[in-house]
């Protein structure tokens, strides 16, 4: 059977072929490689088997979900605990680690510090300015310091 009038090996192989050419070079990490993978099943199956247009339609949409579904499997079976994931959590950077007050804490005022060419509001224990910190907490944008 004919698929867009190319004989339906050709139709799916090239269908498959460029969603994972659209996966690797436009658009990555949006699951267009299952389905291109689909479509290559799809041309196998229309190698082996003369199927009418609409069950191979409905066969592909069968075999695009369950790539999907073996594609979001593989993926969720990635470690969880790897570098990258608090790169960007100041509470698991930035705790512990120590700095120089830039402008000294006053009584009920907030003092300036800065991290990583990053200046932070800072609270604390009254301290003059050069005074060095260590960083106990993150509140919002805000260290919570103590003298170190």
């Amino acid at each position: 059977m004919a698929l867009l009038g190319l004989p339906s090996l050709w139709g799916w192989l090239g269908v498959g072929l460029l969603l994972i050419a659209a996966e690797i070079f436009l658009v990555p990490g949006t699951y267009l490689l299952w389905i291109g993978l689909a479509a290559l099943a799809m041309a196998a199956i229309s190698v082996l088997w003369a199927l009418p247009v609409a069950l191979e339609l409905a066969l592909f949409g069968a075999l695009a979900l369950g790539c999907g579904v073996l594609g979001w499997r593989i993926y969720g079976a990635r470690p969880q605990d790897d570098a990258a994931r608090d790169l960007h959590n100041p509470e698991v950077t930035l705790v512990g680690r120590t700095t120089i007050l830039i402008g000294g804490i006053g009584p009920g005022q907030s003092g300036q510090a800065k991290l990583d060419d990053v200046f932070w509001r800072v609270t604390g224990p009254e301290l003059p300015a050069g005074a060095r910190v260590r960083v106990l907490a993150v509140d919002g944008s805000t260290l919570v310091v103590e003298a170190a």
